[in-house]
């Protein structure tokens, strides 16, 4: 209330009779603020302190953001950044099939809870120590897989992506 008072008296004395936005330009509006700010600090340190750690909550907010679109977590971002230093060294190689092929595991609905992504995905990724592909996996029933060298995260299919408005929704307004 104190620092109310004060910049309504230099306004008074400043402006006379009228309302203290009437007629005062950007450069006055940041010199009264100024000068009142020096005079009450704690005021004017809490008030540098929130205007320095502006930018950090808005990043933030941009970063989560991109998360979103990218339909990932922090950790997953990690995750595909690894994904993509082995393929880069053509290492990876994916299988593409029917989710009969290779069981998926079993929900667990205290963990997990209904959610809208798949359970299951159609491919599976591999990571070569020696650059070639597996020999030993194949389909359930014993025939061999056809397993695909990966050349970029652009062949990969994120289980988790659904879009940036569903993943919006999703991140909002979960079932």
């Amino acid at each position: 209330m104190q620092l109310q008072q004060r910049v309504n008296g230099h306004l008074d004395k400043e402006l006379g009779d009228e309302h203290w936005s009437v007629h005062l330009s950007w450069s006055q509006y940041a010199a009264l603020w100024t000068r009142e700010l020096g005079e009450d600090f704690r005021i004017g340190g809490v008030g540098l302190l929130a205007l320095l750690t502006a930018p950090l909550a808005f990043t933030m907010f941009l970063y989560h953001l991109y998360l979103v679109w990218a339909g990932t977590t922090t950790n997953e971002s990690s995750k595909w950044s690894e994904w993509k230093e082995y393929i880069d060294e053509g290492l990876v190689y994916k299988w593409v099939g029917a989710t009969n092929g290779m069981p998926a595991e079993p929900r667990d609905l205290v963990t997990e809870p209904l959610v809208n992504w798949p359970i299951a995905s159609a491919q599976r990724l591999y990571r070569s120590e020696d650059g070639r592909p597996p020999r030993t996996l194949g389909y359930a029933d014993g025939t061999a897989a056809s397993w695909q060298s990966v050349h970029g995260l652009y062949e990969i299919d994120n289980l988790y992506d659904l879009g940036f408005g569903d993943n919006l929704k999703d991140v909002f307004w979960p079932i």
